[in-house]
């Protein structure tokens, strides 16, 4: 019987020569014009996150349900009650889906903005 030992060391060197790995590949292609517009580019989600991948799906839809609803509850806190306490707890609003498409809805805001910044900065590298 084999025995498989997990060393988080091991995990974490592991996973930074790789992403030295791409990115000199990613600047080479880059060299060689390879790499044409921001649009073309390719982007995962896992270079910037580093998760298992039997994990990262669960982890990606509890995020996707508790992320919005979390700027929601801020956005209404902050923005519309003025981040007075008697006055948030004054509004009649006790439903989760509601809170959740108010933030969803600001993230999504903050994400375009985001994406349209970096497309405009990008022609300047």
């Amino acid at each position: 019987m084999s025995t498989v030992i997990h060393d988080p060391y091991l995990n974490s060197v592991k996973r930074a020569l790789e992403d030295k790995k791409y990115k000199e590949l990613y600047k080479k292609e880059k060299a060689q014009g390879k790499i044409k517009s921001f649009i073309k580019q390719e982007f995962e989600i896992t270079d910037y996150i580093h998760l298992p991948k039997t994990l990262a799906n669960t982890v990606f839809v509890l995020l996707f349900f508790i992320v919005p609803y979390i700027v929601g509850l801020g956005f209404i806190f902050f923005v519309v009650a003025k981040a007075n306490i008697s006055t948030f707890l004054g509004i009649n609003i006790k439903e989760y889906p509601v809170y959740w498409a108010i933030g969803y809805e600001v993230i999504a805001s903050l994400l375009l903005f985001i994406i349209i910044k970096s497309a405009i900065s990008y022609k300047n590298h």
